[in-house]
């Protein structure tokens, strides 16, 4: 487990697919990935996600999803992901999600991401993390300001937003391991 100051990032489990259910088929939720409908996925469908990844994550460590709880109570309340882990090139993605609503803006998805960040870079041998995020998503992008993301350009019609029913551009941001290493010294510091 990854522990923050307000969460913990466990390994998805056997069972999470009932959460999974409920926040990957909320449009609300998703609407901010061009999901307006959400997933449309069955809960067995996500079950069996589930149950690939968890069997898939001792086999193959590129892609691997956790649950952000909140530290207090373990009370689940959002998903953090790593993907495309690149040893070669020393690179990955990773993507977070608060998806319970009503915690969202207190402070658990800038602690989960820093500390997640840190494992990252900590525990495997990368020298960049990448990510997208749609261009009107500026609450997410102050959020990777913040933690030392650059933003690098623009990917024109990156998504098909369900909503717009338009393809809508992304933003493409990464961090360098000195950025962070930099920015780490910095935020314990304070």
């Amino acid at each position: 487990m990854i522990i923050g100051n307000l969460t913990i990032i466990r390994p998805l489990e056997v069972g999470d697919e009932e959460l999974l259910y409920r926040w990957w088929n909320d449009g609300g939720l998703m609407e901010h990935a061009g999901l307006a409908f959400g997933t449309l996925q069955s809960k067995e469908a996500i079950k069996n996600i589930v149950n690939r990844e968890i069997i898939k994550e001792e086999l193959s460590p590129e892609n691997k999803r956790f649950i952000i709880c909140k530290k207090d109570s373990l009370t689940p309340i959002g998903e953090i992901n790593y993907c495309g882990l690149d040893l070669k090139n020393q690179k990955c993605e990773f993507g977070i999600k608060i998806c319970e609503i009503n915690e969202q803006g207190k402070g658990y998805g800038k602690d989960a991401l820093f500390h997640f960040i840190d494992f990252i870079f900590k525990n495997f041998n990368i020298n960049k993390i990448e990510l997208t995020t749609m261009i009107d998503n500026r609450k997410a992008q102050g959020l990777y300001k913040k933690l030392g993301f650059k933003p690098i350009g623009i990917i024109r019609e990156a998504f098909f937003d369900s909503k717009s029913e338009a393809f809508e551009d992304a933003l493409y941001m990464d961090i360098l391991k000195r950025e962070w290493k930099d920015k780490y010294k910095k935020i314990n510091t304070n």
